[in-house]
């Protein structure tokens, strides 16, 4: 099997992580080890200042970090890409979505100044920064494609 029709997933119930093939993903794939049903995000997910590190913590895959602003326009514009990117890559990206305007100490901690922020995070380091929003829409699909190694819709 190879790494690109895998995905990595790690049990909410044991930690162990578990291998499982792309195609599986849609049948509520179970933990070897512990045999419960592993949940993956298939949406972006809210985090607040006690939750984010838990959120980040765990997820073995790519971790894309927005940080939005109510009164964004580019924020709202960008959601609809986001919340594409959060369904189409389930499994092999997280989305995080903080909202600078009431988490204002993660807004300080990740030295915020634009919004929307992008952070990729591989491995818990940080890969790639776009402070403010990308020049075409488009690039950021390219960008976390380029990084999870999956091939353009």
């Amino acid at each position: 099997m190879s790494e690109s029709t895998t995905v990595m997933l790690r049990c909410g119930n044991c930690l162990t992580l578990n291998r499982v093939p792309r195609e599986r993903l849609s049948f509520s794939p179970v933990c070897g080890n512990c045999k419960t049903v592993m949940d993956f995000p298939r949406q972006p997910v809210s985090a607040r200042s006690d939750s984010f590190d838990r959120e980040t913590t765990h997820w073995p895959e790519t971790l894309l970090v927005m940080f939005t602003s109510t009164a964004c326009l580019y924020c709202k514009i960008f959601a609809p890409i986001v919340n594409g990117l959060a369904n189409d890559r389930a499994g092999k990206l997280k989305i995080i979505l903080v909202d600078c305007d009431t988490q204002t100490d993660l807004t300080e901690r990740y030295k915020i100044e634009k919004t929307p922020t992008f952070i990729v995070f591989q491995d818990g380091e940080e890969v790639l920064r776009v402070d403010g929003p990308p020049k075409d829409k488009t690039d950021l699909v390219k960008w976390i494609d380029n990084l999870i190694g999956t091939p353009g819709h």
